[in-house]
């Protein structure tokens, strides 16, 4: 799996100008960074991730580099089960490519999601790291009027906002990259299996977007979690794309229960889908690289919206998700001890108990 993300790397120069904004918007030369995949032992956390970017400083990856790392045995946990609010043949399909499709999507996301984009700003001594000529607005077509102050950076601007807005951008360049079939051939998929990558891709995207209402407190009407929150706001705006491309239906379960039957039409991916998140992916690009936080929060704020007043009652259905969430999974990982001068690895029973031994031997001390 290296060596694909190596490839990956290699043919970033070339996937970048594919991105829905002109090479003014990008940094004047890419730092590739090593990007490598992983098996961690232990990662000592209460949540792991599949694939990190390192720095998170916006302001370092684009003036020093960045490393990549995919958390190889983590994306593989993906383990076969009865997916909520898909229909058996949607479920099929997950089982069948959710891992090959996550493989592509966490290499997207953070090799091109986080590494692509530039942020304009203005230095000490009055310059600029852009053309102020030859650089236009994307929406008004004329010269750029806002960027970032000496001192200031994109956290500093976009503050508590910037997180989701960021993990937001990089899943969209996710989504939108997918369906470059060179890519794909990266991973090794070609034909029906590059068709069905590139589905699951996409399925399973606005499935998250639908499960991370498990993460919103109607009570304070905010977030708990930034992917979750911009996993959402993807949902909304294929959703707003209309013709029919996502559906979200209520529906009477099996057990007689209230439930919800999620669609996406795969024809239209390439017509509807690839467009709608492309403007989408330009906005957020646009107003993260002018340091524009007050366009950038009217448009994000729009889309985070859960309330039961629009064709598609999102609180109501909230209750619907809460009613069929899944007990989350929980990692038993193991530990390493020196013993008389050597290392010892130390294993536990899949079991509650053993996990939590686990912790307590990890944090002995």
């Amino acid at each position: 799996m290296s060596a694909k993300f190596a490839d990956l790397v290699n043919m970033a120069e070339d996937l970048l100008p594919l991105l829905p904004w002109p090479k003014t918007y990008e940094k004047a030369e890419f730092l590739r960074p090593d990007f490598t995949s992983l098996d961690v032992l232990t990662f000592a956390g209460s949540g792991i991730p599949s694939g990190i970017c390192i720095p998170n400083y916006d302001e370092i990856r684009q003036c020093e580099g960045f490393k990549n790392v995919s958390l190889g045995n983590v994306i593989h946990t993906q383990q076969k089960h009865p997916y909520n609010f898909l229909n058996k043949a949607d479920q099929e399909y997950e089982d069948k490519y959710m891992v090959k499709a996550f493989e592509v999507c966490v290499g997207l996301h953070e090799l091109l999601g986080h590494g692509s984009g530039i942020l304009f700003k203005k230095g000490k001594n009055g310059s600029f790291n852009f053309d102020t000529k030859e650089t236009l607005h994307l929406e008004t077509n004329s010269p750029i009027e806002s960027w970032y102050e000496e001192g200031e950076t994109y956290d500093s601007v976009f503050s508590s906002l910037g997180s989701s807005y960021e993990e937001c951008r990089a899943e969209c360049v996710a989504l939108y990259l997918s369906t470059v079939p060179e890519i794909l051939r990266v991973f090794g998929h070609e034909g029906n299996e590059a068709d069905g990558v590139l589905y699951v891709n996409w399925l399973d995207m606005c499935l998250k977007g639908l499960l991370s209402l498990q993460m919103y407190e109607p009570k304070t009407e905010s977030w708990l979690q930034a992917h979750s929150q911009a996993r959402y706001v993807i949902l909304q705006v294929l959703l707003e794309g209309g013709e029919g491309f996502v559906k979200v239906e209520k529906i009477k379960g099996e057990d007689g229960n209230p439930d919800l039957l999620l669609t996406v039409d795969r024809s239209k991916i390439l017509s509807v889908g690839k467009p709608v998140i492309g403007k989408f992916l330009q906005r957020l690009q646009l107003y993260k690289a002018t340091a524009d936080f007050a366009s950038a929060k009217a448009m994000y704020d729009k889309y985070s919206a859960v309330t039961s007043e629009d064709k598609y009652p999102f609180l109501e259905y909230r209750e619907i998700v809460l009613a069929r969430k899944k007990p989350r999974k929980m990692f038993v990982q193991a530990n390493t001890f020196i013993e008389d001068g050597k290392v010892q690895l130390r294993s536990y029973e899949l079991s509650p108990e053993s996990l939590i031994q686990s912790f307590v031997d990890r944090f002995e001390n």
